[in-house]
């Protein structure tokens, strides 16, 4: 019984760690003409109910957008142009890769953009 224990232990380990080393994808940007706090939260909605999206996030003071993505959607900046018109926004300054790439701008750099 023990045995048996540790094998499932083990092997449940084994799949989190796995899912562990899964890297996500990341898109980020300035968002020209937001203002208020609902308007990021209308973003941030609409974006969320895409497939893939894991999390969102518009930030009206600052002007800018940074989500996280599964790579396997391959979001490209077409996609989140296309999306951010139908909302009624212009999008510039797009940044993408993969967490952990060291290429993420920081919010000021994307608000002086």
């Amino acid at each position: 019984m023990r045995i048996f224990l540790l094998i499932i232990s083990l092997s449940v380990l084994s799949d989190y760690a796995a899912s562990q080393d899964t890297k996500n994808a990341y898109a980020q940007f300035k968002i020209r003409t937001i203002s208020t706090q609902e308007q990021a939260r209308e973003i941030d909605a609409k974006i969320k109910s895409k497939k893939g999206i894991i999390s969102a996030h518009a930030d009206y003071i600052t002007s800018t957008y940074f989500c996280t993505f599964k790579t396997e959607a391959s979001y490209t900046e077409a996609h989140f142009v296309k999306w951010f018109k139908k909302l009624g926004y212009e999008i510039d300054c797009f940044n993408s890769g993969i967490s952990g790439d060291g290429k993420m701008i920081a919010p000021q750099g994307l608000k002086d953009c």
